[in-house]
């Protein structure tokens, strides 16, 4: 859902709901804004209810309503530009507050599951094998399933109700993938200690003291704002720059997610024996290559062997991209634990969470404005010179920049694997 909406609702309220690109841009903005701020405050709820409700009945209850609420994002509201800008921005929050309900305590179960170092790097690695399988599904099926049913291969001509037919096909994928989940995965118990009565504010300020947090937020800050600046520009890119239809679009988007599924064992092999922050760092230098190298040099009109050769490196290097900021992120848990005797995941993911939210929304939010300084035209393939370069710029060396900022922050993270253990160590002798 999360993928699904970062790389096609952009391109759905521009093209098909015929919203300037900077109202649309400006729906991501406000819309993740309203709801980002309530994050950490679900992190905080799903903490204190953990030793008695736990954090699997928020996900089973909010299944069907996070289902239901991806697939009105995609409804086409006629009216003026005022009106489908409000009608567009109460959908997203809509979603974006449940999204917040369901994902939050389903986020913070990661640490609880898997207390190892190692072993969070082998879940995680799992979970986002599975999770980049989705996002396959998620970036090659819908213009699929779009050019499909409207009879089309220009998905800017295509029609309303067929977004609409793949919003609720992925809402109710969305609904049982949660409700399996949460009915099949045994939930470790665990009691807490009596905790202060503290503030939301000072629970929030304190967590930015953990060991590593701010380290780790702010290099997930970097890495969401390039990989959100590359995901909502795609569909623009292979359309008017590459001149791909639909189903040669899904061919691109198919292989890259692939190659990053058949990774994802690589580089938990390369984490366990050189450390999650170098290999973090190799892949963010993959990938900023891998997507300058193709914006560059592809021809359009075509599959030719030199772009599918650089989707294929950009999906190694994207594997690494997904994966490591949230196997990185547990590790800190040990160290809050270790110096207020509690455990805060819920609030330590929620965190995470309202900075991705915040970070994707800005960098769907540029793209946005570089189409209305541009002048791209709505619903049409065919775009100006200058349109195209600006689209190629942000697909290519704008998120490459970001990346190499999102390397030195990675290289610096101080949290090894002999720090976590020590941690864990000093944290088992106290329990003795």
């Amino acid at each position: 859902s999360y993928v699904a909406i970062n790389t096609w609702l952009l391109y759905f309220l521009i093209n098909v709901v015929r919203l300037e690109p900077f109202l649309a841009g400006l729906v991501f903005v406000l819309g993740r804004f309203i709801d980002a701020i309530l994050d950490p405050v679900m992190g905080v709820i799903s903490d204190k209810l953990k030793p008695t409700l736990g954090r699997k009945p928020f996900i089973v209850w909010g299944a069907v309503p996070f289902g239901l609420s991806f697939a009105l994002l995609w409804l086409v509201p006629e009216g003026s530009q005022v009106f489908k800008f409000f009608v567009a921005l109460a959908l997203l929050t809509l979603f974006s507050i449940i999204y917040t309900v369901v994902q939050v305590p389903y986020m913070a179960l990661t640490p609880e599951i898997a207390p190892d170092y190692d072993e969070r790097t082998g879940l995680t690695s799992f979970r986002m094998a599975f999770g980049t399988f989705a996002s396959l599904i998620a970036v090659a099926v819908p213009p699929l399933i779009i050019g499909v049913l409207s009879q089309t291969s220009e998905l800017g001509k295509s029609k309303g109700s067929s977004w609409l037919i793949m919003g609720l096909i992925f809402g109710t994928i969305c609904t049982l993938a949660y409700l399996v989940m949460a009915l099949s995965v045994k939930e470790p118990k665990r009691t807490v200690s009596q905790t202060p009565q503290t503030s939301f504010m000072q629970e929030y300020r304190s967590a930015f003291g953990i060991f590593g947090f701010k380290s780790v937020f702010l290099l997930f800050i970097v890495v969401t704002i390039g990989l959100m600046v590359i995901n909502s520009i795609l569909p623009f890119f292979l359309e008017s720059n590459l001149r791909l239809g639909a189903s040669q679009q899904s061919v691109v988007l198919g292989l890259l997610f692939i190659t990053a599924i058949l990774t994802f064992p690589l580089w938990n092999v390369l984490a366990t024996r050189a450390g999650k922050r170098f290999a973090l760092a190799l892949g963010l230098g993959i990938l900023a290559l891998a997507v300058t190298l193709l914006v560059s040099f592809a021809s359009p009109n075509s599959l030719s062997p030199y772009l599918l050769i650089m989707t294929v490196l950009a999906g190694i290097g994207l594997s690494a991209v997904m994966l490591f900021p949230w196997a990185m992120l547990p590790d800190v848990v040990e160290f809050d634990e270790l110096n207020t005797g509690r455990r805060r995941e819920g609030l330590v993911y929620a965190l995470f969470t309202f900075g991705q939210k915040l970070a994707g929304s800005l960098g769907v939010f540029s793209n946005a404005i570089v189409a209305s300084i541009f002048g791209y035209k709505q619903g049409l393939a065919e775009q100006a010179p200058q349109t195209l370069g600006a689209i190629r710029f942000m697909a290519g060396p704008a998120a490459a920049l970001v990346f190499a900022a999102a390397i030195l922050i990675a290289l610096r993270f101080p949290i090894t694997k002999e720090a976590h253990a020590a941690v864990r160590a000093k944290l088992n002798k106290a329990k003795i």
